[in-house]
């Protein structure tokens, strides 16, 4: 079973995985290359191609969505690969703050620490490795929850707007949002049996 860490690991990988993308296509349409868009390319067959203005239109459009993601999401680079697998050959110490780089050093030469992270979660290894290797498990910490805080926030919104409607505008939905929310499966039977019939007048 998957845990909350490999769903926010994912997310970053498809985000980093869309930055991309959206550079390629910023290029690729500054140079009148299309490809990449299967519908506007089908139309461009039959000898129309963009004016200038068309075109610049469509680049700074996509600019536009690219700075609004890197804007929502500034830390989509930072220290990504280091919380994902410390161990990777492909990190540089470019990545990795100052303060962090010798702490950095030694988990990397730390044979222990890299058994226990093949064998283990992500969250089980960087908890324990906070005893040892404090601030740089701080920051492999904070690389992940971010995310996850982002999504929580995002459902609460989504749930306030589906249980409060214009019609049920003065609603308290405190008690509505908490339910809606929560994680936790109520036990009906129980609290049916907790409570007492109404009886008849």
């Amino acid at each position: 079973m998957q845990g909350p860490e490999t769903n926010i690991i994912k997310f970053k990988d498809t985000l980093t995985a869309f930055l991309e993308k959206l550079k390629n296509w910023i290029s690729k349409s500054e140079a009148g290359n299309w490809a990449m868009f299967e519908r506007v390319s089908e139309c461009l067959k039959n000898d129309f191609d963009f004016d200038d203005d068309t075109k610049e239109c469509i680049v700074s459009h996509l600019k536009s969505l690219q700075s609004e993601i890197e804007r929502y999401f500034p830390d989509i680079h930072d220290g990504h690969i280091v919380a994902q697998n410390p161990f990777s050959p492909g990190i540089t110490m470019s990545i990795i703050p100052d303060d962090l780089q010798d702490e950095f050093i030694d988990l990397k030469n730390d044979s222990e620490a890299r058994n226990f992270f093949l064998e283990t979660t992500l969250p089980k290894f960087w908890c324990k490795m906070s005893k040892k290797y404090k601030k740089l498990s701080k920051f492999a910490l904070s690389v992940l929850v971010p995310f996850a805080s982002t999504y929580l926030c995002e459902s609460g919104f989504s749930t306030l707007v589906l249980i409060k409607t214009k019609m049920r505008n003065k609603l308290d939905v405190a008690d509505d949002m908490r339910l809606a929310l929560s994680k936790t499966e109520p036990d009906i039977i129980k609290l049916t049996n907790e409570l007492q019939a109404q009886p008849s007048h």
